[in-house]
């Protein structure tokens, strides 16, 4: 059980430390459109929609990364005050929905690629990108956030039989 745990740990630090580069690209790009604009005069018809794609590349992979890091928001009225057992408890209470959550993200966001793809679908801008990068990073997401919700329930499980 702790080598499942550790190998979705790997794969969803790959996908975080991929979607940190994502973010130094973005930045990359927008202060090439803001010289490019104001320095030279000749804005840039592509870097909104790359900012985008990019964008929605690192939220999407990056969700998985954020759970294990414990990063996602919480109410912490009473959580913090909970003993370990009592806080795993309440966490694998949650997961369900979770878990639904991802299986729909997988389950349309594979839909949607796989449209793209087919239809050859392109964005409405003057640029017209393909639209299937997008798509693709959906249903991954969703799907590392799922494996990422099932290595903390396991771990949940390891604290409540006793077991570090």
């Amino acid at each position: 059980m702790k080598t499942l745990i550790k190998a979705i740990d790997t794969v969803n630090n790959f996908f975080g430390n991929l979607g940190a580069w994502i973010c130094f690209l973005m930045v990359l790009v927008v202060v090439y459109e803001v010289v490019s604009r104001y320095i030279f005069n000749a804005p840039t018809l592509w870097s909104m929609e790359i900012n985008q794609y990019l964008f929605c590349a690192m939220l999407m992979l990056g969700a998985g990364y954020c759970l294990m890091q414990d990063g996602h928001v919480r109410v912490d009225l009473f959580y913090p005050r909970m003993s370990p057992k009592t806080q795993a408890i309440v966490e694998m209470c949650t997961y369900p929905l979770a878990i639904i959550f991802c299986a729909i993200l997988v389950w349309l966001g594979g839909e949607e690629f796989w449209a793209a793809v087919v239809e050859h679908r392109k964005s409405d801008s003057v640029m017209a990108f393909h639209v299937w990068p997008v798509w693709l990073v959906v249903p991954l997401g969703g799907f590392l956030l799922g494996m990422q919700i099932l290595a903390r329930y396991l771990r949940n499980l390891l604290v409540l039989i006793n077991k570090d």
